[in-house]
């Protein structure tokens, strides 16, 4: 990775033994950073670190700041946080954000099965993505993640399957800025 130039790794947990999952992030982290790679770690509901505050806690105990939260919406919701637990948290310990909707309530029986092949292009869910995106620091990097195995399955390509998903992101992107702007106006009124 390091040769590649990445500029940071995306982590998650299958180890059931909470302590050392830290233990190992802490170790992956710090040989990420003799790369001068960041580490996110990625709450995901049902995994070892299943949520926020497991996440927020690891991050404590990794005690470096590049070690940082990924915020996937689905994920963010899911686990039963919202945009109110999203803007508690200091803006440097957010890495990046993952962009996709869903429904309130599972889709498909298995969790994963859904979070990796089935997500919805955003605003076409029950996620309050306006609500979400606006929480985050400003300058927070946002990446869609919309896998659709079925589109894919039925035979609609890649660009057919992605365009909706960026179109649908440049319009709440926009949405969220005209509604700064707006608050910016009526602070000064």
């Amino acid at each position: 990775m390091a040769e590649l130039g990445v500029p940071r790794i995306n982590v998650v947990s299958l180890e059931p033994d909470l302590p050392r999952t830290f233990d190992e992030f802490a170790a992956l982290a710090e040989l990420a950073a003799q790369r001068n790679i960041g580490t996110v770690v990625e709450p995901v509901p049902g995994l070892t670190i299943g949520d926020v505050a497991t996440a927020l806690a690891a991050r404590d105990y990794v005690g470096r700041r590049d070690f940082r939260l990924l915020i996937d919406t689905m994920h963010l919701v899911r686990s039963g946080s919202g945009p109110a637990e999203l803007a508690t948290i200091d803006a440097e310990h957010i890495g990046y954000a993952q962009l996709n909707d869903t429904t309130l309530q599972p889709r498909i029986d298995n969790y994963m099965e859904e979070a990796m092949f089935e997500r919805m292009v955003p605003g076409e869910g029950e996620l309050p993505l306006n609500e979400i995106l606006s929480a985050l620091p400003e300058d927070t990097i946002i990446e869609i993640e919309v896998p659709r195995r079925s589109l894919a399955l039925a035979g609609v390509g890649p660009i057919e399957r992605l365009r909706p998903c960026v179109e649908a992101a440049r319009r709440l992107m926009a949405e969220i800025q005209a509604g700064n702007l707006n608050a910016a106006g009526d602070e000064r009124t």
